[in-house]
């Protein structure tokens, strides 16, 4: 990551810690909330241990009148067991290689995020932060203008997470 501060975001998530974690670490749990409101998640591999992979397909409605995918992975460098999850993500083909985004390929190739989580009583704090790696200085520049969009986004993957959460 460059100089610049990297993107940030917090949610407070009504669950107990174990609870969101398997939210974000079971195949069958991210396929029903994962992903930018409006798409839908079909998981291909959950493999939440460093080394290992989550990659999956993102569609939208099928009865859209124009299908629309976007492939996308995680690449999990450490794993620490209700602490946190340190990852690379970047859009990816079927097979799971890194592609550019298919609808600006100037956004960086990769990013490095990193989740925490905090338990607190009944709740639990997910803070996750990151920043691209590897860019070029017009990928960063893209994907640091693009900080209150990415935050827009989140809230909204956030929410389906507490939708999901409140289902349990």
């Amino acid at each position: 990551m460059n100089a610049r501060e990297p993107f940030r975001i917090s949610h407070v998530a009504n669950a107990p810690i174990g609870v969101v974690w398997n939210a974000w670490t079971k195949e069958d749990e991210l396929a029903k909330w994962w992903g930018p409101t409006g798409l839908h998640m079909k998981v291909c591999n959950a493999d939440v241990r460093p080394g290992g992979k989550f990659h999956y397909l993102m569609t939208n409605e099928p009865d859209s009148s124009e299908q629309f995918e976007m492939w996308g992975a995680f690449d999990y460098l450490e794993v620490e067991t209700h602490q946190h999850i340190v990852f690379v993500n970047y859009f990816s083909d079927a097979e799971g290689s890194k592609q550019r985004h298919v609808m600006n390929p100037e956004w960086p190739l990769e990013v490095k995020s990193t989740l925490t989580f905090v338990e607190d009583g009944d709740q639990t704090l997910i803070h996750l932060e990151g920043g691209p790696i590897n860019a070029l200085p017009n990928e960063e520049k893209l994907y640091f203008d693009n900080l209150e969009s990415m935050r827009i986004g989140f809230s909204g993957t956030f929410a389906q997470l507490d939708d999901y959460l409140a289902t349990r």
